[in-house]
């Protein structure tokens, strides 16, 4: 399968050359086109990766790092989750300070989802164009509901976002444990929000989930078996089945480059001022929950667009090819919120095709020019050999020298921030 992968990629990408050359394409039209060299493909029923600087898991290596795993959770939880900050500050003299799991502002979330509600059942949307959206908050001068973009980091890349009143879920994982309590990682925080927590902030109304793949720690099937249908499931390639034999029948499948439209999943009223749709684009990862189902679905990305103007891109679980960012990059770019990995970046020899580091993270930052940067997946299990504070640490000092510490940052477990999607303004939302 690797050999096949190589000449995969050999192939895709002399026949793009000898498009360009033959067509004579300008340089916007050839990076239109060069998307086509990054397709999904499938050989031998699996799913590849169609990156030159992706290497695939040989059996030994991959029954090794899971040993080596199984070690270092206990490590992390029992040792290292205890150890005393080298240089402690502001207060923080153990890892768990800077582990402390906030209280997200689920009343704003709850209040922004009322008020959408309202506007669509009236068929009014005054109060959605009003300045403070009409609820008493502010963000430096007034700030509309349609131009609120509420964020809340639950633990790895399950998220909590808001768009203008529609809510989605990433990744969702909010279990103490990775597969049982008896078996696997223990959580090393409490998820700040529980699903009964969602229901109440959405009012009820989690308008989608977004899953990038199947692995355990971004896709936990006992909450799936409570979200159910109360939600529209937007997943790549492959999961649709899983689901289905659940009972999940709202799901949506997609491939790399496809977009959905889904103003019509929000509601029919054509008074709706938006059009808002998600792409799903490439990511270097794998999937699969057992060997038996490696790469058996797609993984991916998400990029959430209002009107044409790229509002949240979800990565999930991605390594680093540079080709493959600046094509996701001409074709999206800016970005106003990168929600990007930064975390199970070692032993690198193993995890490098499939995990980016913090440095590398910025790189993409640059590559798609992202105004806001959160770094999450890290802190919440410990699966891989970096301390785990050094991802937040790095991703501070890295921030820090490029002048960007106010716009690229690992965000508090639970804590709400704020952007102003017309000011660009960001500000956190304490309760």
């Amino acid at each position: 399968m690797s050999v096949q992968t190589h000449y995969l990629i050999k192939s895709r990408r002399e026949e793009y050359q000898d498009s360009v050359n033959a067509n004579s394409l300008s340089s916007g039209t050839g990076a239109d086109l060069e998307y086509l060299r990054f397709k999904s493909a499938t050989i031998s029923g699996m799913f590849v990766n169609p990156f030159k600087e992706y290497r695939p898991q040989t059996a030994f290596e991959f029954v090794l790092v899971r040993i080596m795993e199984f070690f270092e959770s206990i490590y992390g939880s029992r040792f290292e989750l205890h150890n005393k900050l080298p240089q402690p500050h502001d207060g923080a003299v153990e890892v768990e300070d800077i582990l402390k799991v906030l209280k997200p502002n689920i009343e704003k979330y709850r209040a922004n989802s009322k008020i959408l509600q309202l506007c669509l059942e009236n068929n009014n949307f005054q109060q959605f164009f009003n300045q403070d959206g009409g609820n008493g908050w502010l963000l430096k001068g007034k700030s509309s509901l349609r131009n609120q973009l509420l964020f809340t980091w639950l633990g790895q890349s399950c998220t909590l976002f808001q768009i203008s009143g529609i809510n989605f879920l990433t990744d969702p994982i909010m279990s103490d444990h990775l597969f049982s309590p008896s078996f696997g990682p223990k959580r090393l925080t409490k998820s700040p929000l529980s699903w009964e927590d969602i229901q109440y902030a959405t009012n009820n109304n989690l308008n989608f989930v977004l899953v990038s793949h199947d692995h355990p720690d971004h896709l936990e099937m006992s909450l799936v078996n409570k979200i159910r249908n109360e939600s529209y499931w937007i997943v790549p390639l492959g999961l649709k089945k899983k689901l289905a034999k659940r009972g999940i029948h709202k799901v949506v499948e997609l491939d790399w480059w496809d977009t959905l439209d889904i103003t019509n999943y929000i509601t029919t009223n054509r008074k709706f001022p938006d059009k808002y749709e998600i792409v799903c684009v490439p990511s270097m990862h794998w999937s699969g929950r057992h060997v038996t189902d490696s790469n058996k679905s797609l993984w991916c990305s998400y990029i959430v667009r209002r009107n044409g103007e790229s509002l949240v891109y979800h990565a999930g679980d991605t390594g680093y090819s540079e080709e493959l960012f600046n094509v996701i990059g001409a074709k999206y770019q800016p970005v106003t919120l990168a929600l990007l990995p930064i975390g199970q970046y070692c032993p690198s020899w193993h995890q490098k095709p499939r995990h980016i580091s913090p440095q590398e993270s910025l790189k993409i930052c640059q590559q798609i020019s992202a105004l806001f940067m959160k770094g999450i997946h890290w802190g919440t299990f410990k699966l891989s050999g970096e301390p785990i504070l050094e991802p937040k640490n790095l991703l501070t000092a890295l921030a820090k020298s490029s002048n960007k510490s106010a716009f690229y940052k690992a965000p508090e477990f639970g804590l709400t921030y704020l952007i102003d999607l017309n000011s660009k303004k960001e500000i956190e939302l304490h309760t």
